[in-house]
């Protein structure tokens, strides 16, 4: 327990170890830092006795915004302590003045400061996971890490990889019944993944109940015998005779358990287990009835007992399996993920005899941890044992707010929080709200200073805060009368519990229409005696679901509002349009990407515009052109210019701000521009940046990593929507939170349930696997807390007033509104308005009962002037050019050329496709999508693997197509991998001898008789009259090179649909497709390639000697028995050592 529990006094307060700062919203928690980094610096009051540099001082918090944000207010700080040493004016600063008043040597401490300020940019200010990162990198000896090992892996990436394994490897090979038991929990690896996510990171975790070692065949032989008892002994007529309820489901369910005890299957996941347990029958026998219980009964709840713990035992041996594979794809990749850096430096400073605590806290004498209620029980144990003890004077000083911890879904432990307080020397307050209005403040402090509103006061009270002396003059008044702090309005219809849906739809219209009414033309309104205008105003919302109601609400009344949110940039359907628009541009010979990519609602093309490229020849190719460029600049300038050029030339900002939510998109392509052009620095190729963006989509959370979260689009005078975990930090004039009423929890869930324990003093996180209900209960009852908590959050927003919807809904019972306004529990024909009318202080909060509600149209005072689109920048024409095989081709024949990648061959016209009865390779989909499919499949396929289920069946969902293609995909994958070429087949090639998509990029000098010289080696028929002038630079991407028996092979995957049997791909329609896709200029560009590069990296290399020569395999026909499908070639050396030289630019 705390000895001392004081209030805070910035220039008293010792700064030896085990301080711990609480800091309620609004009391300038920042403001508090920044005068402690002065005190420090000038070294007044200091256990060191004398200044500490910018740099000795750890300032650490959770995210990147607030280290930049406090950088930013320390240096302001310390260049207004400046001021005030030099000019000797303190501005009616009272901390400023104490500095200056008890200086011995004033021309010192300036000097002090301004060493400070020359020096900000080197304040030891981090994130925890970057400081963590530094540490490591600094002191690879001390911490044990390995010098090379990278610190970017993706956390949700590699859970995704091993969770994949883990459903190969162990989930599918189980028993049958077992399996089905284990699909029934996680359908997919995508659900395996999401719930195994809100444990695997935890740290130190006790798991309940313990692994046993039941056979689950034996459970299996108990259910068939079960299963024969009900039938033989006929146990459906006996309980249909017996004393059950006639309305319980246990009597009308008879017959469909006598039905599934007549049925072959065991289905361990039916629910019939449960419902014929002993136990569950007991519950449903009438009052003062008896039910005996024959062995068949007894046997069920054997049954139903043994799937709870086979249940429980395949959560143990997932979560062991995952654990362990994605630590050993760290260990193959040489990488760590942020919360590895954590974990690692963890592990380094508890290890016995370790130096490094002592290093750290040397080089760092004292540590502040701002928003310590976001901390977890590992990073506290980095700390504490730092600065265990006071560690020779060393401190570690912990400022935070425990009823603002509200991200326990990212990890954050507020019980961590709770044991440190628990053992802190002295506790400090900060009393004084600088936010709000003193009548606000007096209405807030009624409203949680009710025992136990947080849990337990002892370890989280309510501490009432004062207002600030000089905010006593604010208010906000409407035809001249002070405004109650507090508006509750109630939602809801007397007679009955209305639906979610329909009460948030009328509370976000009444919310709207109190906006419209204060901010119109002819509003009285006023803060301060200032009108209130649209950028003073804030919507809080928990759920997307809110802020899309509260948007359409505004905007029906003609309000302009923006959104701001922790979710993925990668979630909106901007990222989707835009990963179209990348692949058409990777392939611009593709028609159908092309128009993919024009029809999708960020480019803004018509429909009448797309039409016309099937009829306007002059528009296709143009379009065609268009795309080639865009194509050219990625190439040449990178990611970013080349989408800021698209931008530009389709204007796409003038037309979407033209629109509704017009700025939300342009936000969202920017920041989706900026991330992938970070991303291209460390991601080599187009190819590659597209497929990890692809991966980034499928691993977008609804509350994401910073970098990705949402912008907010406009700083202009729009009412802002926010979630209220957004929130958090910010303040705004007048909050709307017009739907308070949050989940109910998930006590009934058989998902693992998180809950801590309290042993020997201290809170010990725990998860629950099984049904304990008490463990349950807790885990209901955290999250109930945590509701309460996010409620202050939202509450504590506001500067002048709050507007609290209450819906009458069946979850009112259980929410933290309910709970907050001591509301007793309503039946659903009850009216809410009797229970909160009259029940508070009329002054400080008015009562609002919403019916009728009006659809008033916003007026502004005044008309902003309009908006000049600046001129177009100036074209600069410039020849040189970046080449690829499909430029080439395109230039030299009149056949449609194929795309660089290869990936759409197949017939464009996917609807065109004829899907036969019978599932085979032949009628598998075709069209471009399908074709990119298939090149992933084969490139993410180890081809010495004899299972390839896994991803298999993630090709077939990803083309939404059903488990009965699974046989066929699996088998037509065996044949390619089995198909004999020459003396080998892919099923020869390790993963060591390949490279997947490899691009490459050559320079050209201009050349002129390369068409010539292609004609006469009949490479080309019928195009010598062309010109081709080439100079810039050569790229492309070729599937696949791999060595074999010291020789190196060319391989591109072919998905063309040649015919309807193996018949169809002999050697002639072979022939016909290589002629007329012009595929033999494509592999004598990729052979130069390969040619130049390992001239470059292979000693003593010979064309004759390593080259082995180049596969074109049509996956379609090939089989394990001939070589049907396969076309192979090598060009001789003189072919192509002319070519060589000619694209060098020699003309001989």
């Amino acid at each position: 327990m705390n000895s001392t529990d004081t209030t805070f006094n910035p220039m008293t307060m010792p700064l030896d170890h085990g301080q711990l700062i609480e800091a309620s919203a609004g009391t300038g928690k920042t403001y508090t830092i920044t005068n402690l980094c002065l005190r420090l610096l000038l070294g007044r009051n200091s256990p060191w006795q004398r200044p500490l540099a910018i740099n000795e001082t750890l300032i650490l918090t959770f995210t990147i915004a607030a280290t930049n944000e406090l950088k930013h207010r320390i240096a302001k700080r310390i260049e207004e302590a400046r001021r005030v040493f030099r000019t000797g004016d303190d501005n009616d600063d009272d901390f400023l003045r104490h500095l200056l008043e008890t200086s011995s040597d004033s021309s010192t401490d300036l000097k002090l400061l301004t060493a400070a300020s020359q020096l900000i940019d080197e304040a030891s200010i981090f994130t925890i996971h970057g400081f963590c990162a530094r540490v490591l990198g600094e002191q690879t000896f001390e911490s044990g890490t390995l010098f090379d090992q990278e610190q970017n892996a993706e956390r949700d990436h590699v859970l995704k990889l091993a969770v994949e394994d883990c459903y190969r490897t162990l989930i599918m090979p189980l028993q049958g019944d077992i399996r089905q038991l284990a699909l029934t929990l996680w359908p997919n690896p995508a659900m395996l993944a999401r719930k195994l996510s809100r444990f695997l990171f935890r740290g130190e975790l006790q798991i309940f109940p313990a692994q046993t070692a039941e056979d689950a065949n034996e459970l299996v032989l108990k259910a068939r015998e079960a299963k024969t008892l009900w039938t033989d002994g006929e146990l459906g007529q006996s309980l249909l005779k017996s004393d059950l309820k006639k309305s319980s489901k246990q009597y009308k369910r008879l017959e469909q358990m006598t039905e599934f005890c007549t049925s072959p299957g065991i289905e361990l996941d039916n629910e019939l287990w449960e419902i014929y347990s002993a136990e569950s029958l007991a519950g449903a026998v009438k009052k003062g009835g008896d039910l005996p219980i024959p062995p068949a009964l007894e046997l069920i709840t054997e049954v139903r007992t043994g799937i709870k713990t086979a249940t429980t035992n395949l959560w143990h041996q997932v979560y062991a399996s995952v654990s362990s594979l994605m630590q050993q794809h760290k260990e193959t990749w040489n990488k760590m993920t942020v919360d590895d850096l954590l974990t690692s430096l963890a592990a380094a400073v508890n290890r016995p005899g370790s130096s490094l605590p002592d290093s750290m806290a040397n080089r760092w004498p004292i540590a502040m941890i701002d928003e310590f209620q976001d901390t977890d029980n590992i990073q506290n144990s980095i700390f504490s044992r730092v600065y265990q003890d006071g560690n020779n004077g060393h401190s570690l000083l912990t400022i935070g707010d425990p009823k603002q911890a509200i991200y326990s879904f990212r990890g954050a432990d507020v019980y961590t929080y709770i044991n440190t307080r628990r053992l802190s020397s002295r506790l400090h307050n900060l009393d004084v709200n600088w936010r709000s209005s003193p009548a606000l403040i007096e209405a807030t402090n009624i409203l949680f200073q009710k025992g136990n509103v947080f849990g337990n006061d002892a370890d989280m009270p309510f501490v009432p805060v004062k207002p600030a002396p000089i905010h006593t003059e604010m208010k906000m008044l409407v035809a001249g009368v002070e405004c109650p702090p507090y508006q509750l309005f109630v939602i809801e219809d007397p007679d009955r519990f209305a639906s979610v849906t329909e009460l948030t739809e009328r509370a976000m219209n009444y919310a709207a229409e109190q906006t419209v009414s204060l901010i119109n033309a002819d509003s009285q309104a006023s803060l301060d005696g200032k009108s209130v205008s649209a950028g003073q105003i804030a919507f809080l919302v928990r759920r997307r679901a809110d802020a899309v109601a509260a948007q359409r609400a505004l905007t029906s009344r003609g309000v302009q509002s923006v959104y701001l949110t922790l979710e993925s940039v990668f979630l909106q359907d901007t990222a989707a349009d835009l990963k179209l628009i990348l692949e058409a541009i990777l392939e611009p010979a593709n028609d159908q990407a092309i128009k993919a990519a024009l029809a999708t609602r960020l480019m803004q093309t018509t429909a009448a515009d797309i039409d016309r490229l099937n009829h306007d020849i002059q528009a296709q190719q143009a379009v065609l052109a268009e795309f080639r460029s865009y194509r050219e600049m990625w190439l040449e300038q990178n990611v970013a210019p080349m989408l800021n050029t698209l931008m530009e030339r389709r204007q796409l900002a003038q037309r979407w701000l033209k629109l509704p939510n017009g700025e939300r998109q342009i936000t969202n392509l920017r920041h989706l521009i900026e991330i992938l052009q970070k991303q291209s620095g460390s991601i080599k190729g187009m190819y590659q940046l597209i497929k990890w963006f692809s991966h980034e989509q499928g691993d977008a959370a609804a509350v994401s990593a910073e970098d990705r979260q949402l912008r907010l689009e406009s700083d202009e005078n729009l009412v802002k929507i926010v979630t209220m975990h957004a929130a958090k930090g910010l303040e705004y004039d007048i909050v709307m939170i017009p739907m308070p009423v949050f989940s109910k929890g998930n006590k009934n869930s058989a998902d693992p349930a998180l809950f801590h324990i309290e042993q020997e003093g201290r809170y010990i996180a725990g998860v629950e696997l099984g049904d304990n209900s008490h463990h349950r209960s807790l885990s209901a009852r955290e999250e109930q807390e945590e509701d309460m908590r996010l409620l202050y959050v939202a509450m504590t927003r506001a500067k002048y007033r709050c507007y609290l919807g209450l819906p009458k809904l069946n979850s009112f019972a259980g929410s933290a509104i309910r709970q907050l306004l001591d509301i007793e529990t309503l039946k659903k024909d009850e009216s809410l308005l009797p229970r909160v009318h009259g029940v508070f202080p009329q002054k400080l909060f008015e009562i609002i009962e919403t019916d009728n509600i009006a659809n008033t149209i916003f007026t502004a005072s005044a008309s902003p002037g309009p908006l000049t689109v600046p001129p177009a920048k100036p074209t600069v024409n410039d020849y040189w050019r970046v080449h690829s095989y499909t430029g080439v081709a395109a230039r030299l024949t009149v056949h449609e050329p194929v795309m660089v990648t290869g990936y759409a061959d197949d017939d464009r016209n996917e609807e065109s496709t004829n899907i036969q009865n019978l599932l085979s390779r032949h009628s598998f989909p075709r069209g471009a999508r399908v074709g990119v499919i298939l090149h992933s499949l084969m490139e993410d396929l180890d081809f010495q693997t004899d299972d390839c289920s896994s991803l298999c069946d993630r090709t077939l969902r990803r083309l939404g197509l059903e488990d009965e293609w699974l046989p066929v995909l699996e088998q037509w994958v065996q044949d390619i991998l089995k198909a004999p070429l020459g003396q080998f087949s892919l099923k020869d090639i390790g993963l060591t001898d390949r490279l997947d998509e490899m691009e490459f990029h050559f320079p050209l000098a201009t050349s002129t008789n390369l068409v010539q010289f292609l004609v006469e080696k009949e490479y080309l028929e019928g195009a010598s009259n062309k010109a081709l002038l080439l100079q810039g630079q050569m790229t492309g991407l070729i599937d696949l090179l791999f060595r074999r028996d010291g020789k190196y092979y060319i391989a591109d995957y072919k998905s063309n649909f040649l015919g309807n049997s193996l018949t169809d791909y002999n050697d002639e329609s072979i022939a016909h497709a290589m002629q007329s896709h012009q595929y033999h200029l494509q592999y004598l560009i990729y052979t130069v390639a390969v040619h130049r590069m390992l001239k470059q990296k292979l000693p003593g290399y010979r064309y004759e000697t390593h080259m082995g020569g180049a596969y074109y395999l049509f996956l379609r026909g090939m089989n394990q028995q001939d070589s049907r499908g396969i076309f192979f070639t090598k060009p001789d050396l003189d072919t192509v050592a002319r070519l060589d030289e000619l694209l060098g630019g020699i003309n001989g």
